[in-house]
């Protein structure tokens, strides 16, 4: 039987490869991790667009380019809650629990991330 491919956005990659990564870490590695991916995603990407826009002054396609940016500068924030949420989840539990999980249980962490994500957004 065919394996069947999913398509799936970036966003939804970057959740689960952060997931995957925290499973294995240490408890304090899951928090470093995700903070600084958080503080990347939240904070650090969108103030780096907004001053590529900002150099952007007198020029005919600002409006256009505003418009992309600002799609993007609320998707990166997104990221950011989503993997904040993940390095919370990873650092409580790989404190209390020495195992990794297995496939299907880091499925359901990451679609609560991000469906809580978008909650909070």
């Amino acid at each position: 039987m065919a394996r069947r491919y999913q398509r799936r956005s970036a966003a939804s990659g970057v959740v689960r490869d952060t997931i995957e990564v925290a499973n294995v870490l240490p408890w304090w590695g899951a928090a470093i991790l995700g903070l600084v991916l958080f503080i990347l995603f939240y904070w650090a990407l969108p103030f780096w667009l907004q001053s590529k826009l900002d150099e952007l002054q007198g020029n005919m396609f600002k409006p256009m380019v505003e418009v992309l940016f600002g799609r993007r500068m609320h998707w990166l924030q997104w990221i950011g809650i989503a993997l904040g949420l993940v390095r919370l989840f990873f650092a409580m539990r790989n404190y209390f629990v020495a195992c990794s999980m297995n496939r299907r249980d880091l499925w359901g962490v990451g679609w609560l991330a991000r469906s809580l994500a978008r909650l909070f957004d």
